[in-house]
């Protein structure tokens, strides 16, 4: 491929492109909107400090300006205050070209940073810093003439640094905590949970399930030195030999520290496992060791403590608010779901029906032949992909099937580990259905693990697994790409203002960002939200990109657009499924996607602007519901005529070329591509919206807009908090 840059160059010396000056006052001027006012002497005092760069076209008798570079360097920061590009010479990479240069000089000169102000309404230069890598700082107020709010952007450079760079990069833009996520957190096992391996035992099942989690490499388990010191104690004299003391002896030992600060701990573990007993000094000896065994895990900073002790359990939360290690029973890695086992099918746009279920011990040479041709080695697919059988309420095992064909593996544990799910997916990509099996497998999970949300998931698969990488990013999934894992966090929350608390708190919980105190006030799809990450560095995330990284999660803001939109009930739950209801018949080609596509007419184009949250009114007709059963984001939506929808159009949406006449006569059809959908818990019927103002017959025959007050009504009713 020609590189579209070779005929440009840049000129950074004075005596090179004073010539030029003239022509990039001339654009300045012209684009005084975008770029700022300077008078003509600044251009010519930057250009005498080498602070201006200059693209020039190269031609066949001279060379004619392209664009420009204007920047100021205090060390060991450099702000740029204008960059353009000619209209004519656009679509060439010069800004990138430009800004590479730029890049390059200040990286021999051991600068560590770049600054460039962009306004917040000019949508196209956001996105281009984006792709720069130039991450939102701040927002800053613009100027009172226009009311403008001014997006701070930074660029960390590859400079060699006596600080690191900060958490926050392209692949995790919300500087998440993937510390835990990383590694393998640590667990200190109490005694009554090694005696649970008895056969006799009636927590045996429990046991079991939490040892065939650690063998899949999700965690790892260790003992306390206390608890070596009480199978010495319960051996007893006589030299007999205890097999429990020789079990233990496979796992790494953490010591008591005996400090002055050791008994401080133990009174304050007292205070909240054991409240009376503590206050009137009466610790039993059994009291005394379980204490050690707790002070032993918050000594050593690990992942948490597994028991079956009432009191401690009883007391978790208060020994994770104020030691920061999780105190959880066997019983919290098993899954008390049903649906586990579930099969579903799915359309394709061939001729076959895939089918996801779950695995079980037949398949297994399946699965270990689909993970060999995918050079994944036997020790690996053994050890961490769970190629035997295992618990279905410890590890969730899905295959995706075209008749007997194996072509994707999905694992995972069924509830999170230390707060994160670590799952495995594996795709035969040389089959043409791999994508829609990526995605089968995919939606399966991110549905089961939102149960559990905010939750952080961790997904990792086999190398040259390009097709899964893709789908991932869309589910709002980050990693570099030189690494097979990427991850995200799952929100799975509708936020009002009432759960706005709520949710911030449950953020910080799962490793993820924190959220402004309050509730922001809608200003538009691409307005910046602030966050600090779990470093605690400020980071900034449009509106749009925060509820793609935490999909599912809608933010419903105070003054967002909203639209109430009818969908008859036999297309409804093809669209949304949201019906409580197993179905025998696969489900719609839909299904498989997270962007679907809503049609209607041309009418309604208008009102589907990007941002717009939807809500889904299933109307009565075919003994549908009458009430609002699904909220959603609009992405983007266009116009096409009905003779023109190809496969592109209809894949996503319930409608094929035979049936799209139900949608009236107009030839003009609205496309509205839609993501992010969530099902309300309680639908909002019919006498609801009357009441409220938006539920006469005339208001539920097509798409149509709602006040905020409504809006807000209507979701706060929808989630339950209406009085």
């Amino acid at each position: 491929m020609q590189d579209s840059t070779a005929n440009f160059v840049v000129l950074t010396k004075y005596e090179d492109i004073q010539a030029y000056l003239e022509d990039v006052k001339l654009s300045a001027d012209k684009h005084r909107n975008a770029l700022g006012f300077f008078p003509e002497k600044v251009y010519w005092e930057y250009a005498r400090k080498d602070r201006l760069y200059i693209c020039v076209a190269r031609g066949v008798e001279a060379q004619t300006y392209a664009g420009h570079l204007l920047f100021d360097c205090s060390f060991p920061k450099c702000h740029i205050r204008q960059m353009f590009v000619k209209s004519s010479c656009r679509r060439n990479g010069l800004a990138s070209l430009l800004l590479e240069q730029l890049k390059q000089e200040l990286v021999k000169l051991g600068y560590i940073a770049i600054y460039a102000r962009v306004a917040e309404d000019l949508v196209e230069a956001n996105r281009f810093w984006d792709r720069q890598q130039f991450y939102v700082q701040r927002i800053a107020p613009g100027g009172k003439s226009k009311n403008r709010s001014i997006v701070v952007r930074t660029r960390e450079l590859d400079s060699p640094q006596l600080f690191p760079p900060s958490d926050v990069t392209m692949t995790n833009p919300l500087g998440l905590d993937n510390a835990a996520s990383g590694s393998q957190p640590l667990f200190l096992l109490d005694l009554n949970v090694l005696f649970d391996l008895g056969p006799r035992r009636i927590r045996h099942e429990e046991a079991i399930g939490l040892f065939q989690i650690e063998r899949t490499g999700i965690c790892q388990f260790a003992i306390s030195s206390e608890l070596r010191k009480e199978l010495d104690r319960t051996a007893g004299a006589g030299g007999k030999t205890d097999p429990m003391l020789a079990y233990t002896l496979i796992f790494p030992v953490l010591p008591f520290r005996d400090s002055e600060n050791s008994e401080k701990l133990l009174d304050a573990l007292a205070t909240i496992v054991f409240p009376s007993r503590s206050s009137i000094g009466k610790l039993t000896s059994n009291d005394k060791s379980d204490l050690r065994h707790l002070a032993i895990a918050v000594q050593h900073r690990i992942a948490g403590f597994i028991t079956n002790d009432g009191a401690i359990l009883r007391a978790s939360t208060h020994i994770e608010e104020q030691f920061g290690i999780q105190v959880v029973s066997p019983l919290s890695f098993r899954s008390a779901g049903t649906d586990i086992d579930r099969h579903d099918g799915f359309d394709t746009p061939g001729d076959n029906t895939l089918i996801l279920r779950s695995v079980t011990h037949e398949d297994d040479v399946a699965v270990f032949d689909l993970l060999k041709k995918l050079d994944v080695s036997g020790s690996d697919a053994v050890a961490a992909w769970s190629t035997v059988d295992v618990q279905a309420k410890v590890i969730v095992r899905q295959g995706v099937w075209v008749e007997d064909r194996l072509l994707g593996y999905l694992t995972y544990p069924t509830s999170a580990v230390s707060k994160v799910i670590v799952g495995r997916i594996a795709v035969d990509e040389s089959d043409p259905q791999s994508a829609n099996a990526a995605r089968a497998l995919l939606t399966h999970m991110l549905d089961r693990v939102s149960t559990q949300g905010p939750v952080q998931v961790q997904l990792t698969f086999p190398a040259c697994q390009v097709l899964v990488r893709e789908v991932a990013w869309g589910h709002g999934f980050r990693g570099s790409g030189d690494e097979a894992t990427v991850t995200k966090l799952v929100l799975a929350r509708i936020v009002t203002e009432q759960s706005w608390s709520q949710c911030c708190s449950s953020l910080i919980g799962a490793g993820g960002p924190h959220l402004p105190e309050n509730l922001p006030v809608f200003r538009g799809i691409d307005q910046q939200m602030q966050l600090l990450t779990a470093n605690g560095h400020r980071v900034f995330a449009t509106l749009e990109m925060l509820e793609t990284l935490l999909a599912p999660a809608l933010f419903c803001l105070r003054g967002r657009q909203a639209v109430v939109t009818p969908v008859q009930r036999n297309f409804a739950d093809l669209l949304l499924g949201h019906s409580r209801q197993t179905s025998l018949l696969p489900q719609s080609k839909a299904a498989l996607f997270r962007e679907k596509h809503y049609l209607s007419s041309s009418r309604t184009f208008k009102h589907f602007a990007r941002g717009t949250l939807i809500l889904f009114y299933e109307s009565t007709k075919h003994g549908g519901q009458g009430a609002v059963v699904a909220i959603a984001r609009v992405q983007r939506a266009y116009l096409r005529p009905q003779e023109a929808m190809a496969a592109t159009d209809l894949d996503q949406s319930i409608f094929d070329p035979d049936n799209l006449d139900v949608l009236g006569k107009s030839s003009l059809k609205t496309v509205a591509v839609f993501d992010n959908t969530m099902c309300f818990p309680n639908p909002v019927p019919l006498q609801v919206l009357k009441r409220i103002g938006c539920g006469r017959p005339t208001d539920l025959l097509t798409t149509r807009p709602v006040t905020d007050e409504q809006f807000q009504a209507i979701v706060s009713e929808g989630l339950g908090f209406a009085p």
